[in-house]
């Protein structure tokens, strides 16, 4: 069969009346994102009209249409794939399903959703009871799942949100999630020709479609997917860790370290919530001491580009509520402003009694700038914080050359590896604050 032609049967029956259920749940999640795109079209003046077109929907319809893909999406995941099963199930689909299924929003076949289900279709592995007859609803339904998941990985901004309960909800209902279960490779350079590929057949979209940016919604569609699945995660990492020499060898130290409580106050470079690597540091030493001390409690205060000032404002009263023993700070200082937060910081919580930790640089590439570098150290050490030397550690790695992630700006699973060999070392007394050798 002609390829261009098979491609339209694979979409059209995806979208036909007589789907099967499974379908419908993954075609109303199409929908959905697709309600909330035409919507950031119009707001961002970006977008192919006819692609993105609300059709005779209103805005506030279609925030409903939005709205209903959230609530299926918090609807019980047992009930929802028993369903899906034709079993007995208390799930409605007259709530939150059919309205989207009968929302009316047209789907342009150069849509990147759709452009990109044809390019994966082909790729799905037929089993020999599938036979030569080719794809059955069984692999249609498997591409068009991971395509959804793709569609809402191409917006930036809803990682930590849409897309971590898409992806909860497909693997709820035992469908792939990421291209690995496929069989298709995960490296960079793959995503990279799989981009150019892509690159030029969709229409003009508020979310991008360069080769570049097929190339990072591909990394992050497979490091989210094994997160998701427990195959690759901070937990996965933790382990793995703790069967090194070198930290095998802390396990004593971690096992007398006292009880006690630390706090983290910091920007995306600790938190687990972001694509770019399996697990941050922060996360995998929390792992290993809930494997290994579960006495000693960790808690983070966390958001994306923390500087001083939204820490003081967000979060310090909170963490000095907590009394912590410990609280390192890995935190932005672009203006003075941040510096005087970053000053008000450490003598604060000094002196609510917590021992107060810092990095001489965690190599963030959108971090404190330049020029307030050497009066960051400063004041941190006129406030008494501990500041933990790893920048020279960092800037002789060997695997330096892979630290940075596709973004240009986060770090990949060798930097986090060796920042928390790092921070556990010092949390332990395997290593001093200042590395020897400093002149």
């Amino acid at each position: 069969m002609n390829p261009i032609l098979s491609s339209l049967l694979f979409l059209a029956a995806a979208a036909s009346p007589a789907s099967s259920r499974l379908e419908q749940l993954v075609e109303a999640n199409v929908l959905g994102t697709h309600a909330f795109q035409v919507a950031l079209a119009r707001r961002e003046g970006r977008g192919d009209p006819a692609c993105y077109s609300p059709g005779a929907l209103t805005d506030a319809q279609l925030a409903a249409l939005e709205a209903h893909q959230a609530a299926l999406m918090r609807a019980d995941a047992q009930a929802v794939r028993a369903w899906a099963e034709e079993k007995a199930s208390a799930f409605d689909p007259r709530a939150d399903l059919e309205p989207l299924l009968a929302s009316g929003l047209a789907l342009s076949d150069s849509l990147p959703v759709n452009v990109f289900t044809r390019w994966l279709a082909p790729r799905v592995p037929v089993s020999p009871s599938e036979g030569r007859a080719g794809r059955t609803r069984a692999s249609r339904v498997q591409a068009r799942a991971i395509a959804s998941l793709f569609q809402a990985n191409l917006e930036v901004e809803r990682d930590g949100d849409r897309l971590q309960e898409l992806f909860a909800f497909y693997a709820g209902l035992g469908l792939p999630v990421y291209l690995g279960q496929l069989g298709l490779p995960g490296t960079d350079e793959a995503f990279l020709a799989m981009g150019r590929e892509l690159e030029g057949k969709s229409c003009p979209s508020p979310v991008g479609t360069s080769a570049a940016e097929w190339q990072i919604a591909g990394r992050k569609n497979w490091n989210w997917g094994e997160k998701n699945l427990g195959i690759r995660d901070d937990k996965v990492l933790a382990r793995e860790l703790l069967e090194e020499p070198d930290v095998k060898a802390l396990v004593p130290r971690i096992k007398a370290l006292p009880a006690q409580r630390i706090a983290v106050v910091g920007h995306s470079f600790t938190m687990q919530q972001h694509w770019s690597t399996p697990g941050a540091f922060v996360p995998v030493v929390t792992a290993i001491f809930a494997r290994e001390s579960p006495r000693v409690e960790f808690r983070q205060f966390q958001g994306g580009g923390l500087t001083s000032t939204r820490a003081m404002s967000r979060f310090y009263a909170d963490v000095v509520a907590w009394k912590p023993q410990q609280v390192l700070l890995v935190v932005i200082n672009r203006t003075d402003e941040d510096l005087e937060s970053f000053r008000r910081l450490g003598r604060g919580l000094a002196e609510a009694g917590a021992k107060v930790l810092t990095f001489d640089d965690v190599h963030d590439p959108k971090g404190t700038a330049d020029g307030r570098r050497d009066r960051e150290l400063a004041v941190a050490r006129e406030t008494g914080m501990t500041v933990i030397e790893v920048s020279r550690l960092l800037a002789a790695a060997p695997e330096r050359d892979r630290f940075l992630c596709l973004d240009g700006i986060h770090m990949t699973e060798p930097y986090h590896r060796l920042m928390a060999k790092e921070w556990l070392k010092l949390l332990v007394g395997a290593r001093e604050a200042a590395l020897p050798g400093r002149q």
